[in-house]
């Protein structure tokens, strides 16, 4: 994942205080762990995005269903 984010983040990582938001979309409504999802794509975004993922000191995340197109979204304030 994090050879994804290198694509689109082209800036150097962000110093300081970040929100993040994220929106999960999962092709159906099986139960899942949050905490893991998350703690992957925080991890995933260090260094590249952020130093590290202890500068979130707010975060929004939530979890929808697509069927059709399934995909994490990702805003950084």
């Amino acid at each position: 994942m994090e050879q994804e984010f290198s694509l689109w983040w082209k800036d150097k990582p962000l110093v300081g205080d970040v929100c993040m938001n994220v929106i999960f979309y999962f092709p159906d409504n099986r139960k899942r762990d949050m905490d893991t999802h998350l703690k992957a794509l925080q991890d995933s975004m260090t260094g590249i995005v952020y130093e590290d993922d202890s500068q979130i000191n707010e975060m929004h995340v939530f979890k929808c269903i697509d069927k059709e197109n399934p995909r994490v979204e990702v805003s950084i304030l």
